[in-house]
């Protein structure tokens, strides 16, 4: 394992977030597997101050009355008639905003330091395919006692988070924390060609569906929904969960897959009725994917298809 503290000159980067922690960045490139980052800042916690301050208040006042009058032949809805016939006219008072000093009680809020924080963060970083040259980038962050990781990749791997580990101690009021991020690096591009599904359909209770160069991958998962359709009330919900290896048979090769689910083995009896079988395919891994928003709704795919009996 190649090991290198994180503030010699390596190409990392940080900033520091108001008094409460900072942010490193490390950009992966293939020539180092580790790297070990530290990262410092504080704890508070938010109180409150009560303050009286000075400020303006208004208030409305009647500084006088003005005539309203209407008239065409039609009494109005005033409340004093004009002594001639059809015109009414009653009088109205006049505001406005008169402005004076007054006082307000205000809450002020405050941040008190709890204690400091020394986090020392071992990133390990591995790949399990050649082909691709990565360029990933790698930030964790220190908010107060809190860390986290985040990640911004070229899209050539999936980044998965597959072990995380954190303690912490106290020693007077500096609190050190270690913590161990273990990331292993995915190609993502035999993934998302093999997450193309194109056509659907079932014969003598098999069903079929294509898809790309599978090759047994063992990042891609199936999933089948079946439901029978009603005319009235909720459609019943017949199966749905994801396929075990032996519920699923790929016959793959280079330029596409087919992949078989005999639906009667999987203790689904398909009557009389109209049916929805949506059979869906998906990237998984042991682990959290913290670059999936990279890949947006390319990491599954799904076809639907409605078949009646009769």
């Amino acid at each position: 394992m190649k090991l290198v503290v994180g503030l010699l000159s390596l190409a990392l980067s940080f900033s520091t977030l108001a008094s409460s922690g900072e942010s490193k960045t490390f950009t992966y490139d293939g020539s180092q597997d580790s790297v070990e980052l530290i990262l410092r800042g504080e704890k508070t916690h938010t109180e409150y101050r009560t303050e009286v301050r000075t400020t303006t208040c208004f208030r409305t006042e009647i500084v006088g009355y003005r005539t309203i009058c209407n008239g065409g032949g039609y009494p109005g809805p005033g409340p004093r008639p004009y002594p001639g016939g059809g015109r009414n006219c009653w009088r109205e008072p006049v505001y406005r905003q008169v402005a004076y000093p007054c006082q307000q009680t205000v809450q002020i809020p405050y941040e008190v330091k709890d204690f400091d924080v020394d986090a020392r963060v071992i990133l390990d970083v591995s790949k399990i395919s050649m082909e691709a040259t990565p360029g990933e980038s790698f930030t964790v962050s220190l908010l107060g006692d809190t860390l986290s990781l985040t990640a911004n990749g070229s899209k050539k791997f999936f980044l998965v988070l597959n072990k995380q580990a954190i303690r912490s101690r106290m020693n007077g009021t500096m609190k050190f924390m270690d913590a161990l991020y273990s990331v292993e690096l995915i190609e993502s591009v035999p993934v998302l060609k093999a997450l193309k599904m194109t056509d659907i359909s079932l014969a003598n209770d098999v069903l079929t569906f294509g898809l790309g160069p599978v090759n047994n991958n063992p990042n891609i998962a199936f999933s089948l929904n079946i439901e029978k359709k009603k005319l009235f009330g909720s459609d019943e919900v017949l199966f749905d969960r994801e396929l075990t290896a032996t519920e699923i048979v790929i016959k793959a090769s280079n330029t596409g897959s087919a992949a078989d689910v005999n639906i009667d083995r999987l203790g689904v009896s398909l009557e009389d009725g109209k049916y929805s079988l949506t059979a869906k395919a998906y990237f998984k891994a042991k682990g959290s994917l913290l670059n999936a928003s990279q890949y947006g709704d390319d990491l599954e795919a799904s076809k639907t298809l409605v078949y009646k009996i009769r």
